[in-house]
């Protein structure tokens, strides 16, 4: 992998450790992704296209986020920074913002596997990148918690239809995004400390908003059921 050479050229094990979590977060992935695709309806079309494969993008670059923060130097002004923040960025606003109006546009409209592959690689390019804030960045690791409650929860007897309903919801997407704009905040390799040290008191100041927000949704989207 062309993204593993930084880390490789002074210290092989870093190379090592890039490849490997690079791996693991991409067959963990796709293991999700898997698990939610056996509740589709095999009747809609399921084969991937241009714009399914733009969604897919977002995994990618997820994985490499993940692996840049596990395996790079503890600082954000390091190489590692500097490949993980621009791919977040890049997978939470460009290819997020554009998949959507393409897959309208063509002539099948959008489908339910580009609904799943939508919410799933956007959910893990989230964790991924509150992963790197707290690596690289100023978030307090508590803040992992946020991203990770969608993963507790279909790990748990929660139906998946349950799961990709809250996450859906316009609740769920406010809160997705500001996770995700304060995690890049806080590991910008551009940003002063002021911007890095608010990024982490805001974030601890939401985590539980977000918490209880999500919870009680999950609840009355139940109940309603």
């Amino acid at each position: 992998m062309v993204a593993a050479i930084p880390f490789a050229k002074d210290d092989r094990g870093r190379g090592m450790r890039f490849v490997g979590a690079t791996l693991v977060s991409f067959l963990f992935q796709q293991f999700v992704v898997a698990r939610a695709l056996a509740h589709r309806d095999r009747r809609k079309p399921d084969d991937l296209d241009a714009v399914d494969a733009l969604t897919l993008s977002r995994g990618l670059a997820a994985s490499i986020v993940t692996a840049a923060a596990f395996a790079g130097p503890l600082d954000r002004t390091s190489y590692a920074a500097r490949i993980a923040w621009p791919l977040a960025l890049a997978g939470s606003t460009l290819t997020d913002w554009i998949d959507g109006p393409l897959a309208r546009r063509r002539e099948r409209g959008p489908t339910r596997l580009g609904r799943i592959l939508d919410l799933e690689l956007d959910s893990w390019l989230t964790l991924a990148t509150t992963f790197a804030g707290t690596r690289l960045g100023t978030l307090h690791p508590i803040c992992l918690i946020t991203p990770s409650l969608r993963y507790i929860a279909m790990a748990s007897g929660i139906p998946y239809e349950d799961v990709h309903a809250i996450g859906k919801s316009d609740r769920a997407r406010n809160l997705g995004i500001t996770q995700m704009t304060l995690a890049l905040a806080s590991f910008a390799p551009f940003a002063g400390a002021g911007t890095t040290g608010l990024a982490r008191v805001v974030s601890l100041i939401l985590l539980p908003i977000h918490v209880v927000a999500l919870a009680a949704a999950l609840l009355r989207f139940r109940r309603a059921r």
